[in-house]
């Protein structure tokens, strides 16, 4: 049941008004089809009852060979009449509510009719038009005139106009109520495009504020929280700049007066310290900076950033392949992709030994797979080495430690483009780390 029902707000709203009008609709039919039907089938019984009493006057003042034809000849388009000598079959009594109503009015019409002179049934019987009833009246000579009202005679035009009014103005209010509705909850649409780009650029432009007041409010609210979020990452980015830039100075210092210690081992050392702390401060500076860059979004062939990438790393010695699709468009941010996928392949390189980078295109998303043959990640650690300034504890060491930032700063990148990373690893061994971005603009 719950697969019936629309997961949107305007869906479910107009579920609500279709549902509702149609009941409404349906009640409304029913109360004029009652209502209708009693004053029409009075209306329809009476008039019916004097005419055949009129024909019956008209036809006993004439000759029995002129009867046929004058009866043709007050035959109507909606009402047939006759004339025979003898009786119609009526094998099928139409006895009922109609039955009754033009009995009872010609008994009015004309207080000397018995009963027999009054012979009721289907037309049916006659072998004309079956399931219409007639009713017939004996006259003085004993002949017989009926009165066999057409097919759809006893319903009125008037009936079908006020059912087809009925229905066109269901539907009318329908279809303004289904316009209506899109109209109020497309800025709710709005909001909810804005609440995801916000997710990936929070340098996103503000949320116009239309519709009813409440959506205005909502609307309100949540520019007013987009802002604050600007100023939040745009001082946070500047306060770290500032301290970068305050913590470089002492390292200066330290390491001109390093190079008045005299043992090289202990001189080195220090060198060595003061570049890690420096590519930390570097590493640090560049991750905030990766949450607020207002770098353009442009159309990109990924295989030729990764291409790039590949190259750059053989050239410089490395043992690392690319494979797959050779063509795969996608609207990013290239710097910053470039980036992260730097980020990785290094990563490949230095804790593998070698990097295996594959590349699908398919019509919805990019696929871009880094293989290679380190150790791995166990799974209870696969979370948190995209925490800043993780690292796993078997990669401390200087060589390979790193600053612990080149996994948080690629996640960041490819959330930011509305994809997702995963790591896991190969069947024999080996981390396999899984890139999917989405054909979708998200800058």
């Amino acid at each position: 049941m719950s697969r019936l029902i629309p997961d949107t707000l305007a869906g479910r709203t107009i579920v609500i008004l279709v549902v509702g009008l149609g009941l409404f609709h349906l009640w409304s039919i029913w109360i004029y089809r009652i209502g209708s039907g009693n004053l029409l089938g009075t209306n329809q019984s009476q008039a019916l009852a004097e005419r055949l009493v009129s024909i019956a006057r008209a036809l006993n003042e004439l000759p029995p060979e002129e009867r046929a034809h004058t009866a043709q000849a007050l035959s109507s388009p909606d009402l047939r009449v006759s004339w025979s000598v003898d009786p119609p079959a009526a094998g099928i009594a139409a006895e009922g509510h109609w039955a009754d109503a033009v009995r009872q009015d010609l008994l009015r019409l004309a207080a000397d009719l018995a009963p027999d002179d009054l012979l009721f049934g289907h037309a049916g019987a006659t072998g004309v038009h079956p399931h219409v009833p007639f009713v017939a009246l004996r006259l003085d000579d004993g002949s017989w005139t009926m009165l066999e009202p057409e097919p759809g005679a006893l319903s009125t035009g008037a009936e079908h106009d006020v059912l087809g009014s009925l229905s066109a103005m269901a539907l009318g209010i329908l279809v303004i109520s289904v316009l209506l509705v899109r109209s109020i909850n497309a800025p709710l649409r709005g909001l909810a495009s804005a609440a995801d780009r916000i997710g990936a650029d929070v340098s996103t432009v503000d949320v116009p504020e239309t519709g009813p007041r409440e959506i205005r409010q909502v609307a309100r609210a949540f520019n007013d929280m987009q802002r604050r979020i600007r100023r939040l990452v745009s001082d946070r980015t500047q306060t770290l700049a500032a301290v970068s830039h305050d913590l470089k100075t002492p390292l200066t210092r330290l390491r001109l007066r390093a190079e008045f210690i005299a043992e090289a081992d202990l001189r080195e050392t220090i060198d060595a310290d003061l570049d890690e702390m420096e590519r930390m401060l570097d590493s640090a500076l560049a991750f905030l900076r990766d949450g607020a860059t207002t770098e353009e979004s442009r159309l990109v062939d990924v295989a030729s950033v990764l291409e790039t990438i590949c190259d750059q790393a053989a050239d410089a010695g490395h043992d690392v392949v690319l494979s797959g699709d050779c063509h795969a468009v996608l609207q990013c941010k290239p710097l910053s992709l470039k980036r992260a996928l730097s980020n990785l392949i290094e990563n490949a390189i230095r804790y593998g030994g070698r990097a295996r980078v594959s590349l699908e295109d398919s019509p919805d998303r990019v696929v871009v797979l880094i293989e290679d043959d380190g150790p791995g990640i166990a799974a209870a650690e696969r979370e948190r080495v995209f925490d800043p300034f993780y690292r796993i504890e078997n990669s401390r060491s200087r060589d390979t430690g790193g600053s612990g930032l080149g996994l948080a700063i690629a996640r960041t990148v490819i959330r930011a483009h509305g994809g997702e990373i995963s790591l896991g690893n190969g069947p024999v061994r080996g981390l396999i780390v899984a890139i999917r971005l989405p054909k979708v603009a998200t800058g």
